[in-house]
């Protein structure tokens, strides 16, 4: 459980962090929201990484989208979708979100991928391979 906590602590400074830069932004066009969010996918899932050596991939990735859920609940309040009038958008605020965290979970294998192919994180060596 520490090491979950430890993880939850650095993702709360990321938060911190995002919020107090947005400060006076009240609400965040949707195009905007998605380019923080993934932003916010690649710094958790390096934390996740350095962090949660012996947590399962699966359970990394459940582990990162709780977190990103929570990131986005504590960041945006309302995103603005265009085409949508303003006073729709609270209504519809929680299918922005789910249909954002389906791309969030793509979003995270795609850059797991990524940042292995390209040596940010070290591949596991199978016994096999040794």
């Amino acid at each position: 459980m520490l090491v979950k906590e430890a993880i939850t602590k650095e993702v709360q400074k990321l938060i911190d962090q995002t919020k107090l830069a947005l400060n006076d932004v009240k609400r965040i066009a949707l195009s905007e929201a998605w380019k923080i969010l993934q932003l916010a996918i690649a710094t958790v899932i390096q934390i996740i990484e350095s962090l949660a050596v012996e947590y399962s991939g699966p359970d990394k990735k459940a582990l990162a989208m709780e977190l990103i859920s929570k990131f986005y609940d504590s960041v945006f309040t309302i995103v603005d979708i265009p085409v949508v009038p303003n006073i729709l958008e609270p209504i519809i605020h929680k299918y922005v979100k789910a249909f954002l965290l389906v791309l969030v979970g793509s979003t995270i294998d795609a850059m797991v991928t990524t940042f292995r192919n390209t040596g940010v994180f070290s591949r596991k060596v199978k016994v096999s391979e040794k």
